[in-house]
């Protein structure tokens, strides 16, 4: 195994803390529009995580998708991916198929942090080191709070159903209390005895959370719920880890009950905000004695999935399209074709955050860092157009490939919010390139099966993937 490897695959995990998505907040005063209500996962796509940051404190809520792109493409397909005419198109989404076939009934659903998540890891290990691959686990451990609690309840019969969502770096508690409505929570909102051992019900808008939720906690508060103030509900952020439970409600739940309040000036409230601990894995391959002095070109992907879905699309296509590379890539090495390493990365707890990639990323030294020439990333290849995103000059490198030789493919410019993970690789000014599939309809939900795929949406990005891979040229390191 070489040293290389063996430096980049820590085997201390890390516990990572990540927050989910805001919609508004920040150090900015709270003015700025609510999300539609969202009680569910938003397909895997953005809004998720951002391209541009994975945020460092507080753990994750829900599961975090992979995005649809919102900018006009460069180059567009009016139709869908239509069978390629290329040879390596048309070979590779047969044997794309094939190998998904066998992968997505053996091996589904693959929750994050499951043991579903970690027999696909093993036989993604397995199957690498039978092509002649030296191939690791990297531990990754994640914080996290799951999606589907009842974060917020009123004791009682007949109360409404809550569907609270956790404030980004909330603080975490089981508690039970009276509660108080204090208008905005501005200083004249407090009562002059305080909020000592109660919940405070607070409305949204004119001033950060942070000021809101820290105020109320000064006053003796013991948890926080901050209702819209306008329909719908949204995802809030605090600035800094906070001090007591914070959750989100939508402006007609928040109304239920300050009209219940009214009615029952003693009704208590519940907040149950907890974390789980997930246990999770990258797995890392390379080939042995791969040139490393002229850089490191990685190709990854996510293998994890959410719950009740066979993840054919997302992301088994993934999956199964790096194996199939990897066949090609240890070919075109053993002929002497690559004057560079090739890397193959499989990021777990994708759907829940891009903790997989973004501990990748963190525990490359500096020097490690600026020896990856780029990142391929394959996620999402079940639908719709073969499609890239992503640095400029990959983008175009890809395009020029595809009408070069005869394939259509869909190119955009990088996006912001787009969650899957090159993001992780662009945070750190690592050039990345996204190929998937623009139809997201069925991505995290129970129809994306194998039925739904069309394979040659995973041939088409194979083929322009191994072609800009075979552009790249050395780029002597130190």
């Amino acid at each position: 195994m070489p040293n290389r490897l063996m430096r980049r695959t820590l085997y201390g995990a890390i516990v990572f803390a990540v927050s989910i998505t805001t919609v508004a907040c920040g150090n900015a005063t709270d003015e700025s529009p609510a999300a539609p209500q969202q009680a569910a996962p938003q397909a895997t796509v953005p809004p998720p995580a951002t391209a541009t940051a994975v945020p460092q404190a507080a753990p994750t809520v829900a599961p975090m998708p992979t995005v649809a792109p919102s900018p006009e493409p460069t180059a567009v397909a009016d139709t869908p991916t239509p069978v390629p005419e290329n040879e390596d198109a048309v070979r590779l989404s047969g044997e794309g198929m094939e190998l998904l076939t066998r992968f997505t009934e053996e091996y589904s659903p693959r929750q994050s942090g499951s043991d579903g998540e970690l027999a696909a890891a093993e036989y993604i290990k397995a199957h690498l080191e039978d092509l002649g691959y030296d191939a690791v686990f990297q531990p990754v451990e994640v914080e996290h709070i799951p999606w589907g609690g009842e974060f917020v309840s009123l004791a009682g019969d007949g109360r409404p159903d809550l569907r609270a969502v956790p404030m980004s770096k909330t603080g975490f508690g089981d508690v039970s209390a009276p509660l108080v409505s204090v208008g905005r929570a501005f200083e004249d909102d407090i009562p002059e005895d305080g909020l000592d051992g109660v919940i405070a019900l607070i409305e949204r808008g004119e001033i950060t959370f942070e000021e809101k939720v820290n105020r109320v906690a000064d006053a003796g508060a013991v948890a926080a719920i901050i209702y819209n103030n306008e329909r719908g509900n949204f995802r809030g952020a605090l600035q800094s880890d906070g001090p007591i439970p914070a959750a989100s409600l939508s402006q007609e739940e928040g109304e239920d009950v300050l009209q219940l309040l009214e009615d029952e000036p003693e009704l208590v409230a519940r907040v149950k905000i907890e974390t789980v601990l997930l246990d999770s894995q990258n797995v890392i391959a390379e080939l042995n004695d791969q040139p490393a002095e002229c850089g490191v070109v990685v190709m990854g992907g996510h293998y994890d999935s959410v719950a009740n879905t066979q993840a054919a699309g997302d992301n088994g296509t993934g999956v199964v399209s790096l194996l199939l590379m990897a066949e090609e890539v240890a070919d075109e090495f053993a002929d002497g074709n690559l004057p560079f390493a090739v890397r193959f990365v499989f990021f777990g707890v994708e759907e829940i955050g891009l903790y997989g990639s973004k501990h990748y990323v963190d525990e490359l030294s500096e020097d490690e860092r600026e020896e990856i020439i780029a990142m391929l990333n394959f996620d999402a290849m079940g639908k719709g157009n073969a499609s890239v995103e992503g640095s400029a000059a990959l983008v175009d490198r890809a395009t020029r490939y595809a009408v070069d030789n005869g394939i259509r493919l869909n190119s955009r410019r990088i996006s912001e919010g787009f969650g899957s993970d090159h993001a992780s690789f662009l945070a750190v000014d690592i050039p990345a390139l996204f190929f998937y599939g623009d139809d997201f309809s069925i991505i995290n939900s129970p129809d994306d099966v194998l039925e739904e795929v069309d394979p040659f949406v995973m041939g088409a990005n194979m083929t322009v993937g191994l072609g800009v891979l075979q552009e790249f040229e050395c780029e002597p390191q130190g």
